[in-house]
């Protein structure tokens, strides 16, 4: 079965160019709003909190592309999406308002300092509870873990470059693989070069991650039955190792990783929130061959 995804791209291929996408529409959690909330007015009032970890999750996620990022807020969940400052990778992410233990927010737009975020929650333990309250009048994030309250200066808006959109991208094939088989493929291929190869075959059933360097070559496969999902298409796309390795370390430890795979075109790497009502995705753009 193909699947189209909406992409945020100048070009389909870069060495130097720029790309990014946006969420794949039918995928992205049912109860968040589809409005677009990244180019609103700051919100009068926001109050959240939630396990220590879906936040770390959520900002851990983001700051493998940018240390500053646009939250989108609704009545119903918040949504991110930013791009690293070349554009050759991007992160799209949507939790639902349920998935928090409180959530009281209007619609609006933040700008936030991802990096000072982080911060304020690597102070916290395993289990404790952050809770995040808007000042709206000074324009600053209130950020409380275990009666210690940071508060972090927002930026303008503005100030944040947004991914634009393109049309949709025909991506034909689908795997679903284990974390580790990811880790794997990615560990052989990046002791090769500073790129590789990921292929997929309909007549053998498989997937492979195929690396060369000066003298040797590499090729990691992963047979049908290997995979915990398979949907085949006759593809090859050539990506940066570096780029799909940061990707990979931003989704939630333990998730499957759902890969949608073209031929030429942005490698889609998604993965659900483990104890969350939500998803997230990275978009990244395909090399140009040597």
């Amino acid at each position: 079965m193909s699947q189209s995804t909406a992409a945020s791209s100048t070009e389909t291929a870069t060495t130097d160019t720029e790309m990014g996408a946006s969420e794949t529409a039918d995928e992205t959690p049912a109860d968040v709003d589809s409005t677009d909330l990244l180019t609103l007015d700051a919100p009068q009032y926001l109050q959240m909190s939630g396990d220590v970890q879906l936040f770390d999750q959520i900002f851990s996620a983001v700051s493998t592309v940018t240390d500053k990022a646009r939250l989108g807020i609704g009545d119903s969940g918040i949504v991110i999406r930013a791009a690293d400052r070349q554009g050759h990778a991007m992160v799209d992410l949507r939790v639902a308002g349920s998935s928090f233990s409180s959530f009281d927010a209007a619609t609006g737009t933040l700008g936030v300092n991802v990096e000072r975020v982080r911060d304020a929650l690597s102070i916290s333990n395993a289990g404790d509870l952050a809770q995040f309250a808007l000042d709206a009048a000074n324009s600053t994030l209130e950020i409380d873990i275990d009666g210690i309250t940071r508060t972090i200066e927002l930026d303008s808006v503005e100030s944040l470059r947004y991914p634009v959109e393109m049309p949709d991208i025909d991506i034909p094939a689908t795997v679903h693989l284990s974390p580790d088989d990811m880790s794997l493929g990615l560990s052989a291929a990046d002791m090769l070069g500073d790129r590789f190869d990921l292929t997929v075959d309909s007549e053998a059933r498989e997937m492979r991650f195929v690396a060369s360097g000066d003298t040797d070559s590499m090729t990691y496969r992963r047979a049908k039955t290997d995979l915990i999902a398979f949907e085949p298409a006759d593809v090859e796309v050539k990506l940066d190792s570096s780029l799909v390795k940061s990707a990979h370390a931003g989704l939630p430890d333990g998730t499957n990783r759902v890969l949608h795979i073209g031929d030429g075109v942005p490698l889609v790497l998604r993965s659900e929130f483990p104890d969350a009502d939500g998803a997230m995705q990275f978009v990244i753009a395909p090399k140009l061959p040597n």
